[in-house]
């Protein structure tokens, strides 16, 4: 009896975690923006959702908070100028004392060692990234209208470079009388397969050097400690 609940317990967890990993390789994340600045107002909503669990951040004139969605509703909000507020000193804790400070040259050696893991991690994000729609459209003056003409020089170029890419839509308007800046921004982007991305960190993370060397740059360690 005791054999046989223990193999449906161990069934029960092969398969949460096989469909976990499932999940992480067939569901995407999908990270959002939308900024929007006039005279009266500025406001800016970012969003990272997985499934059916994410999070948003909205900054107004009046509010910044943090919120934890479940299905796209709030369960949780905080407000982000608490958790960023410092905390009070206490009398009776004790200062830590610094880690030792690294040269230069043991940075770039550490950059060098930790450099063809970061290297495989980032190609599997770059392979994993799908941008949706970037569009913004702007209206600007600056002090100067000779600087106004420069930037939207730029920005124009910039435009028609990338305009055979459909997802990519920015507008400026120029204003050479006034200073101004306003305007909206519209972003978003998947990953989309989270798992490809999580597979080289961990695989890089198992490895002693590696959690050394990370180690050693943050300063809690040093090599072959």
């Amino acid at each position: 009896m005791a054999a046989t609940l223990l193999f449906f317990i161990l069934l029960a967890v092969a398969v949460i975690l096989l469909s976990l990993l499932l999940a992480l390789y067939l569901v995407p994340v999908t990270i959002s923006m939308v900024a929007d600045c006039r005279r009266e107002s500025a406001r800016v909503m970012a969003t990272v959702a997985w499934g059916i669990v994410g999070g948003r951040v909205r900054i107004t004139d009046e509010l910044q908070v943090l919120e934890i969605l479940l299905v796209g509703r709030p369960v949780m909000t905080r407000d982000l100028r608490e958790i960023a507020a410092p905390e009070p000193k206490k009398e009776e804790k004790e200062a830590e004392a610094p880690g030792p400070t690294l040269s230069a040259r043991e940075y770039l050696d550490a950059a060098g060692d930790l450099w063809p893991h970061l290297q495989r991690i980032l190609g599997a994000v770059y392979r994993s990234l799908y941008l949706e729609t970037l569009r913004g459209d702007i209206t600007l003056g600056l002090d100067s209208p000779a600087d106004t003409g420069i930037i939207y020089g730029y920005c124009t170029a910039v435009r028609y470079a990338l305009w055979p890419v459909e997802a990519i839509d920015f507008v400026m308007t120029p204003v050479f009388c006034q200073r101004i800046f306003e305007g909206t921004l519209t972003f978003r982007m998947q990953i989309r397969r989270p798992l490809l991305i999580i597979v080289p960190v961990v695989r890089a993370l198992l490895q002693k050097p590696v959690r050394e060397r990370l180690r050693q740059v943050s300063g809690r360690g040093a090599p072959n400690a």
